[in-house]
C-alpha cells in the first residue's frame, strides 16, 4: 500500500466538489456520480489516494441521503430494516448508542436527556456526541474569552482522540 497524501487527496475532493455545476448535477445522487467519476480520472491521485477519495465521498454521500430522506432503501441483513447508507445501517448505529444508556452519565439529567436526544438523531458512525467525563480529557487548558486559537487546537486534540476512538471501535 502506497503512502496516502492526505493534503493532495483533500484538495482534489474540494477541487471536484467546487467544480460541480449544480445546474447540471442537480439532486446529491447526480452530484455524487459527477464527482466518483471525477476522481477516478484525475491523473494526480495514485489508485489508494483515489480510493481515500471515494470512501471520503461515500461517507458524505450516505450522510446526505439520510439528511435529505433521499435515495433508493436497502434491507439491512442484521436488523432487517430499510435504511439509506451503503457503508452502515443508521439503524444500528442509533440502536447501539441506545443500548449503552445506561453505561454512562454526566451527574446531570438535562445533559443526558440532550445527549440521548443527539445521539437518536445521529446519521453518521463518525460524528456521534457523547459523553466524555473530564478525568478523560487531556492537554486541557483555562481559557478567557480572547483565547479562541487555544480552544481551537484543544478542540483538534478532542477530533483527534475520537477519531482514535472510532477507528478502535470499528
Amino acid at each position: 500500500m502506497s503512502s496516502i497524501r492526505n493534503d493532495l487527496v483533500r484538495a482534489t475532493m474540494n477541487k471536484i466538489i467546487m467544480l460541480t455545476d449544480h445546474y447540471i448535477h442537480n439532486d446529491i445522487h447526480k452530484q455524487f456520480k459527477f464527482q466518483q467519476k471525477s476522481i477516478l480520472a484525475d491523473k494526480s491521485l495514485t489508485k489508494d489516494e483515489k480510493n481515500e477519495a471515494i470512501n471520503s465521498l461515500t461517507t458524505e454521500y450516505d450522510r446526505d441521503k439520510i439528511l435529505f430522506n433521499d435515495g433508493k432503501k436497502r434491507v439491512f441483513e442484521n436488523c432487517k430494516q430499510e435504511c439509506l447508507a451503503t457503508s452502515y445501517c443508521e439503524h444500528c448505529v442509533r440502536n447501539y448508542l441506545k443500548t449503552q444508556f445506561s453505561n454512562w452519565t454526566s451527574g446531570n439529567n438535562d445533559i443526558d436527556d440532550l445527549v440521548q436526544k443527539c445521539q437518536m438523531e445521529t446519521y453518521m458512525p463518525n460524528n456521534i456526541v457523547e459523553w466524555i467525563p473530564y478525568n478523560n480529557l487531556q492537554n486541557i487548558e483555562y481559557l478567557t474569552k480572547a483565547d479562541v486559537l487555544k480552544f481551537t487546537r484543544h478542540i483538534g486534540s478532542m477530533e483527534d482522540m475520537m477519531n482514535g476512538i472510532l477507528k478502535n471501535n470499528n
